[in-house]
């Protein structure tokens, strides 16, 4: 249920949190870069998207620092970016959206509907040519609706994306969860309030234990966090490495890449916003989205995922906090020896470019601009070469694909730092 409240009119909205405008940020970015890489690829990309905002609220807050007092919610961005993502592809082929605004209180929809939307000018007559958009608007649970969202997703068949920002980690169940990401085509992106988790695993109260086991199945997770002190670095890595780990485990997401959002001055995280998909291609362009509209004021921290591999003494000792700034570039590529390095030197007859990231993608901050510059340098220096369909490339600077093999040089030895 939202402790944000909106009136019908639109006389009363809540105030945005700075870390809420960070999100909305990246938000929008993603969008329109998604529909502009899959609706624009190929001869005929996607050309049908459902879209779902499972808690959608009144779509407007109160805004001080902007010029109109005003910041515009989750659903009006949504709408907006789709909008923008189709202009910046320039194809000339109709796109079918269908938006699903979702909310517990009917006064919020209503605000939404009949206030912000006829206020932002959306409206049949503002969409762009060839756009085919469609509204709908549901006053209730998340929960209670998300069959409904699956059969409309799964029919509609194209590719779909669910926007889940609950204000409590009990109001979206793991198998909600299973059931977006059991379909061929969809994504997730789920604001997950670990700081409630630590809240729990601190107080161990009785009434959340249900929330904990059975909402969010992680009866066995997060054990050694319970006789840590939950506020130095290693817990936070740890509690990290865990939401992962469950969300792979038991969500059943091929891909999890997580933004932690951490308050200045402090190293406690307030939330993860957890991307989850079974496509490599949209976790490629979530990490350049977030890249990109990392500019407001929070740090957000990469750190490797290495559950299962080390333990949390090697993090205390070793701990790697990475700001995600335009100028890390290089601390980008020095990554990349660590890990797409090691990759390439277990496999001195060759990997595809594709089987490498996905073995590595999401092990560090590296956008696919950050492996084709790494890749390309080791061929510069001849410690690898470049095959594509059975020949090896001599161009000085080919524009990698997914099924290029890349493979130990055949005149050089291949010694990669990790």
């Amino acid at each position: 249920m939202s402790k944000l409240l909106w009136s019908a009119d639109g006389s009363h909205i809540p105030t945005i949190d700075p870390h809420t405008k960070a999100k909305h940020l990246i938000i929008e970015k993603y969008v329109e870069d998604l529909i502009c890489t899959l609706y624009g690829k190929g001869r005929r990309g996607v050309d049908t998207f459902t879209f779902i905002d499972g808690f959608s609220g009144g779509g407007i807050y109160k805004d001080d620092e902007s010029e109109n007092k005003e910041w515009l919610g989750s659903p009006v961005r949504l709408i907006k970016a789709v909008q923008e993502g189709f202009k910046k592809a320039k194809r000339e082929y109709p796109i079918n959206v269908k938006f699903i605004f979702i909310d517990d209180k009917q006064d919020h929809i209503d605000c939404l509907k009949n206030y912000v939307m006829p206020k932002s000018g959306l409206d049949e007559l503002s969409q762009p040519k060839d756009c085919e958009f469609n509204y709908e608007f549901i006053c209730g649970e998340f929960e209670k609706n998300i069959n409904y969202c699956v059969f409309t997703a799964e029919q509609r068949k194209g590719h779909s994306f669910f926007l889940l920002d609950p204000q409590g980690w009990t109001d979206v169940s793991m198998q909600s969860i299973r059931k977006i990401t059991d379909m061929k085509k969809s994504e997730i992106l789920y604001t997950f309030m670990i700081d409630y988790i630590i809240r729990f695993i601190a107080g161990r109260e009785d009434s959340l234990k249900r929330g904990f086991e059975d909402v969010l199945e992680a009866d066995g997770y997060y054990q050694e966090a319970r006789n840590s002190k939950l506020t130095s670095s290693s817990v936070q890595l740890y509690l990290r490495q865990e939401s992962m780990r469950l969300f792979r485990e038991k969500g059943k997401a091929k891909y999890v890449f997580s933004f932690a959002a951490v308050p200045k001055g402090d190293t406690r995280v307030l939330y993860y916003l957890l991307h989850l998909s079974k496509n490599l291609t949209a976790l490629e362009v979530m990490k350049d989205s977030f890249w990109e509209e990392n500019t407001l004021g929070y740090e957000y921290f990469f750190n490797v995922y290495g559950f299962g591999f080390r333990t949390v003494d090697y993090y205390e000792r070793n701990q790697m906090r990475l700001k995600f700034e335009k100028s890390k570039d290089q601390e980008c590529i020095e990554l990349l020896d660590r890990d797409l390095g090691r990759i390439l030197e277990s496999h001195p007859d060759g990997i595809t470019f594709r089987e490498a990231s996905e073995k590595t993608m999401e092990l560090n901050p590296a956008r696919k601009s950050h492996y084709e510059q790494y890749i390309r340098q080791l061929r510069e220096d001849q410690l690898i070469e470049i095959v594509r369909e059975g020949k090896v490339i001599n161009s000085k600077s080919p524009d990698l694909r997914r099924k290029d093999i890349i493979r130990k040089s055949r005149a050089r030895q291949l010694i990669l730092p990790f």
